[in-house]
């Protein structure tokens, strides 16, 4: 089985996402705190609370588009300021901060290096792939299947296909493991690890549904590894300068897009 080469990685940024995000954080507290501890000073009205920490929140959203996290980081940014705030005036216990970090940290293990955040295709995206598998008895693998649902489905239409799911999340591989054991479907392989050193030579699809940034990388690993007539496809997100062989988009509320390379 082949590894990933450095050309065929993704490009990662110089600082992990967790800490640019903190580090956007902090430097949005001095600057927040700062100027209203200024203006109490000067005499100019008080600032609230809550005020200052959706300011703090405001600064570190910018902060931290700017010195390259994703778009989804904004939604996060925005809010931890005041959750942190409600949180110490309602007196929880330290250790529920913890808690609340490690069941985050095993969700979105794969955001921070490999800026790969959880995302889950939905019932009309389950039912596209299956019609646009190859054959009845064609090798599938979802890269970064979540908690199986995909898996499932695809097992259930097509039962003579051999469906492959790999997770490097722990929290998401042991929901999607739990799920497969329930189903009782036989024709479904669920792997632990870095999808980045599987050789994908043995799969007819290849199904991705993970952010803009791994994408390029992903379609020149596809291009080397993947045989002749196999298709790889993208929910989503595109591959720049590398226009896909089709398009296909579904009638759902998100107006899914199902992005198909063909080898």
């Amino acid at each position: 089985m082949s590894g990933p080469t450095d050309e065929n990685r993704p490009l990662q940024s110089t600082r992990a996402p967790v800490l640019t995000a903190l580090a956007a954080q902090a430097v949005a507290f001095i600057i927040g705190f700062g100027l209203a501890m200024v203006a109490r000073r000067s005499g100019l009205p008080g600032v609230d609370l809550p005020l200052i920490l959706a300011g703090q929140g405001i600064i570190a959203a910018v902060l931290g588009l700017k010195w390259g996290l994703p778009r989804w980081w904004v939604p996060l940014q925005l809010v931890l300021p005041g959750a942190a705030g409600a949180a110490l005036m309602l007196g929880l216990p330290s250790w529920v901060f913890l808690a609340i970090f490690a069941v985050l940290a095993l969700v979105f293990w794969n955001a921070s290096d490999q800026r790969v955040p959880l995302y889950l295709s939905n019932r009309k995206t389950w039912a596209a792939l299956a019609q646009l598998m190859p054959a009845d008895d064609s090798r599938f693998i979802d890269i970064g299947c979540g908690i199986g649902g995909t898996l499932t489905s695809l097992a259930k239409a097509k039962p003579n296909a051999a469906i492959t799911g790999i997770e490097s999340a722990p929290l998401p591989f042991a929901l999607a493991w739990m799920r497969v054991k329930i189903s009782g479907l036989k024709n479904i392989e669920l792997i632990y690890g870095d999808f980045w050193k599987l050789d994908l030579k043995a799969y007819d699809v290849v199904y991705a549904f993970l952010s803009p940034a791994p994408m390029p990388a992903l379609h020149e690993k596809a291009r080397a590894e993947m045989k002749s007539g196999s298709r790889l496809i993208s929910n989503s997100f595109t591959v720049p300068e590398n226009p896909p062989n089709e398009t296909h988009t579904l009638d759902d509320r998100r107006g899914t897009q199902l992005l198909v390379w063909r080898i």
